[in-house]
């Protein structure tokens, strides 16, 4: 089975592209945390939507590594529910995290965990560290390292999860 889907030829196993479902999936632990912009941000603000929800840092080479690709499926889903919400561990908070995501040129939100209070909860401790929620809020798959979010496999099993069957 597919993260609670029914198995298909895109079963990421199958391909280059890993993901580790959770069978059952668990309500996402909630939280609030300030955008790069200051707004204050809840989890439950992404509810209705997927969601990858992403813990990284400036300091991890791996995370700014796939940082594009998560931009590029953020671009290609949004309008189909589908949001990338990324949380920094840095503790330096927005005066080190902007200059990182201005040069990358991300649009999706950035939130701040300068107190690594959300990263705890979620055991981020080896970035990056993904998980994919589904639109009512539950972790139904997570992701330990690197990914090529806009990779053809990952793309597969995103048009499997989020376009209606």
């Amino acid at each position: 089975m597919l993260l609670n889907l029914p198995a298909r030829a895109h079963d990421p196993a199958l391909h280059g592209f890993k993901l580790t479902p959770f069978d059952p999936p668990f309500p996402a632990p909630e939280f609030t945390l300030d955008s790069l912009e200051g707004e204050s941000l809840q989890l439950a603000d992404f509810k209705g939507q997927f969601v990858l929800l992403n813990f990284w840092a400036t300091w991890c080479p791996p995370c700014l590594e796939e940082m594009p690709s998560m931009d590029e499926i953020y671009n290609r889903y949004k309008d189909q529910g589908f949001s990338v919400v990324a949380v920094s561990s840095d503790e330096e908070g927005q005066s080190i995290v902007q200059p990182f995501i201005d040069k990358l040129g991300v649009s999706f939100p950035v939130l701040l965990d300068t107190d690594k209070s959300v990263s705890g909860k979620y055991g981020a401790v080896n970035l990056p560290l993904s998980f994919l929620l589904n639109r009512e809020g539950e972790v139904i798959a997570g992701a330990e390292g690197e990914r090529k979010w806009a990779s053809t496999e990952a793309i597969s099993v995103l048009d499997e999860l989020i376009t209606p069957p």
